[in-house]
């Protein structure tokens, strides 16, 4: 039998609860299913994909269907970097506006995908209170969950359902109800037959999910304008 090589194993911190967590990096079988799983452009192979390879790469035992989506791409970004490196080349077009037209230059640029920044809102909480006796507690959704809903979060029916998977305890004066009380059809009722002051309370909630952002700069070569990049979408991350 050919020998195999000890991978290191490296302790991040899931930004969430701060609490520490062991990973390895990924192998060059895992990084193939990213390649092949970005190459078929479909999103629910791409969801799948990421969470089996997080899974794989975690030392530690964690349920990445309980924590937090922002945990799951934050691990994510972590392995890339431990994996393949830390710095991406990408290509960027340049839209400064050069003797009264568009500059239109593509570039190469990169980025250090360690450079993140989690964006939240600190005036967000998790409790809510909808009227003197009734108020909710929310929850962030899972990574399958939000990544399934984000696509379209502009249509009102998925907004109706993320919100019905961030809601985690109802409480009604002294009566508590938990997701083990209620059915996902009964919560969507709830929601849909609240006031509309009400429901922008908990619209409020799901606008406002922590994000990460990756940013660095780059210089057109063609103009010399320098561009502040922003990234959001982490599958340019893959390979």
């Amino acid at each position: 039998m050919l020998p195999k090589i000890d991978l290191p194993i490296y302790e991040i911190k899931l930004p969430s609860s701060g609490k520490p967590l062991k990973v390895r990096p990924f192998v060059v079988k895992e990084e193939k299913l990213l390649l092949m799983a970005l190459e078929s452009s479909d999103e629910k192979d791409i969801i799948e994909t990421t969470k089996q390879v997080v899974n794989n790469c975690i030392v530690d035992k964690i349920d990445i269907d309980k924590i937090p989506f922002f945990d799951v791409d934050y691990i994510f970004i972590a392995l890339r970097a431990k994996s393949v490196g830390e710095n991406i080349e990408v290509k960027y077009t340049c839209y400064n506006e050069v003797d009264g037209g568009i500059c239109n230059n593509t570039f190469p640029a990169k980025i250090d995908v360690m450079n993140y920044t989690l964006i939240k809102n600190e005036n967000i909480k998790d409790k809510i209170q909808l009227t003197g006796s009734l108020s909710v507690k929310m929850k962030y959704p899972s990574y399958t969950v939000m990544r399934l809903l984000e696509s379209d979060m502009a249509n009102f029916d998925k907004k109706i359902n993320i919100i019905a998977e961030c809601i985690d305890v109802v409480a009604d004066g002294d009566k508590v109800y938990t997701r083990k009380d209620y059915t996902n059809e009964e919560l969507v009722d709830f929601i849909e037959n609240l006031p509309q002051q009400h429901y922008k309370k908990l619209e409020e909630f799901i606008d406002n999910f922590p994000t990460f952002s990756i940013t660095s700069k780059a210089v057109c070569p063609k103009c010399k304008f320098e561009h502040e990049l922003d990234y959001r979408d982490f599958t340019d991350f893959f390979v």
